[in-house]
This record gives structure tokens, C-alpha cells and sequence, in this order.
């Protein structure tokens, strides 16, 4: 345990997005109150709910700091949240999702120590919501401190999720998350987070993610909309000249096989072979991804 004194007990921000989500909320906010440690400011950001949201907010009154605006996204809702935090570090919990009881204790104990690292990213568990069983996948099984976690996010060698990042708040305030897409956009933000910093990979879960049918309903939306745009966005950036660009292909042919995967499993084949075409003609070599293959070809059927 932390020592629960001035010196070892900053503050720790944790901002959590909404949007008519009020029927997880209740799940992510306990996860916060009921953390390991104690110092913690908690802020939910009500993007323009129209369901019971504030409802549940008021349950917590006295634990919680409740803000609400009109939408604006959930990149939108984030950076109110940065610009309210006031924690010395800073992590973000989406609303249907929530934290393992040391989540936080266990990431500050390494930020504390470890004072050459920005950042602390550690695996999740993945809930199924029908049967309630939480599994961990990793190729990892070691914690690792690395310069390179950047190349590490885009290319997918780490699990990610944006519940699974405690930062430095004055590295985290440096950026903002990208207005002009809704799917991706935390890759956008934590690429620069990553970038150019050493993190630490934590092996051990800290969080725990959940798939249900609003969310992967809302991803799909989100793809048809706006393509591979994410790609642009970070390669473009003027933020990193060009020291991004030996990672284009393979990020690009990464993100396409993702929506090939994802539109295949959901039953649109006209828009999986559009992806798994684009994915092969970026990188011919992953030709040889015999399941995507396979998959590819059941769409002609």
C-alpha cells in the first residue's frame, strides 16, 4: 500500500465520458470510489445524455465532480475533462467499462517510483456481458519499460485500451483528442502520448472492458462514416515530420484487416472485401494470413 502521507499521495484524476450510457455508469463510478487508494478526483462528463444519466450522478454526490454539456463527442467530452482535471496524473475509464480494486495504486506505485516514466500502460480484461466471465490475452506476460510504445501501439505488438493508460498530467495536457472522427481517436491521442516518452507495460490487468451491443452497434456506424481517416491523421500530423512514415503500410493494412474483421462478423461482405483488398494491396504479404483468406473468400458465398 501507498504510504497516505503529502509526499506519496498526489492526486489522481480519473475522467470518465458519457453519453446514454446511465445503465453501465453506475458499475464504472464504484469501480472508482471503491479503489485501493484514496486520493482520487472523479469526473464525469455528461455529453448531452438524454436518458437517466444525471440520475445515477446524483447517487455519488460528495464523490464525484459532474459536468454536463451539449454533444460534442466522446473526443469532445475528454478534453473537458483534461481541461478540468486538476489531479498530478491523469487516466480516463469509458462509461461501460470499469477498474480492478488496485487499478490505480498499482499504476501510481510504479509512475511514483519510476521517475523517467510518463505513463503506465497495463492489459485489461475482456468481460463477455452474457455470461460474465472476464478472460486476459497477451503475447506478453512480462512488464517491459520501452521508448518505443508508440510503435508498439500502432503496430498492435501491446493490447491497448484507453482505461489502461495512467499519465503524468503535465505530459498528458500537452495534447488533445481529435475532434473530427469517433473511432480510433483515442489511438490518435495516445500515439503522442507514446511517442518520444518511456512508458511502462504492465502485464498485470487493471481494468476490465466490456463488449455489448450498443458499443460494437456504434463502431460499426462509426467506421462507415469515416474510413480509414484515422491513418491520415496520425501520419499527417505535422507533430512528428516524418518520423512515423516506415509505419504507414503496416498500421494501414492493420486498421483494414480490423474493419474486414469487423464487418465480416457482422454480415456486411460487400464492405469486408472492400477492407481486405485495401489490407493486401498496402501489404501483399499478408496474403498469407490464411484465416483472412479463408474468410474472404465465404463472402462470395
Amino acid at each position: 500500500m501507498l504510504e497516505q502521507n503529502e509526499k506519496n499521495n498526489p492526486l489522481v484524476s480519473i475522467i470518465i465520458p458519457t453519453y446514454n450510457y446511465a445503465q453501465y455508469l453506475q458499475v464504472a463510478i464504484e469501480s472508482c470510489v471503491k479503489q485501493s487508494y484514496k486520493n482520487l478526483e472523479i469526473i464525469v462528463v455528461d455529453d448531452g445524455s438524454t436518458d437517466n444519466t444525471k440520475e445515477i450522478t446524483q447517487r455519488f454526490v460528495n464523490k464525484i465532480v459532474y459536468v454536463y454539456q451539449k454533444n460534442m463527442g466522446v473526443s469532445g467530452a475528454r478534453n473537458t475533462g483534461l481541461e478540468l482535471a486538476k489531479g498530478d496524473f491523469i487516466t480516463f475509464l469509458d462509461a461501460d467499462d470499469y477498474l480492478t480494486e488496485d487499478s490505480i495504486e498499482r499504476r501510481l506505485n510504479l509512475l511514483l517510483e519510476r521517475k523517467d516514466i510518463y505513463f503506465v500502460i497495463s492489459t485489461t480484461y475482456s468481460k463477455n456481458i452474457f455470461d460474465n466471465t472476464l478472460t486476459a490475452k497477451n503475447k506478453l506476460e512480462e512488464d517491459m519499460i520501452s521508448d518505443k510504445l508508440h510503435e508498439a501501439l500502432l503496430l498492435r505488438y501491446i493490447p491497448f485500451q484507453i482505461s489502461a493508460v495512467l499519465m503524468r498530467s503535465q505530459h498528458a495536457k500537452q495534447f488533445i483528442f481529435p475532434l473530427q472522427i469517433a473511432n480510433g481517436e483515442d489511438i490518435a491521442y495516445f500515439t503522442k502520448i507514446f511517442f518520444k516518452t518511456k512508458g511502462y507495460f504492465l502485464a498485470k490487468p487493471t481494468a476490465v472492458t466490456c463488449s455489448h451491443p450498443d458499443s460494437l452497434r456504434h463502431k460499426i456506424e462509426e467506421i462507415k462514416k469515416q474510413d480509414t481517416a484515422l491513418i491520415d491523421i496520425i501520419f499527417d500530423d505535422p507533430y512528428y515530420g516524418k518520423a512515423l512514415n516506415y509505419l504507414r503500410k503496416d498500421f494501414t493494412a492493420h486498421r483494414c484487416f480490423e474493419f474486414f474483421r469487423r464487418f465480416y462478423n457482422s454480415g456486411d461482405k460487400v464492405l469486408a472485401r472492400k477492407y481486405y483488398v485495401k489490407a493486401i494491396a498496402t501489404k501483399p504479404s499478408k496474403i498469407f494470413k490464411i484465416d483472412y483468406v479463408i474468410k474472404f473468400l465465404r463472402t462470395y458465398l
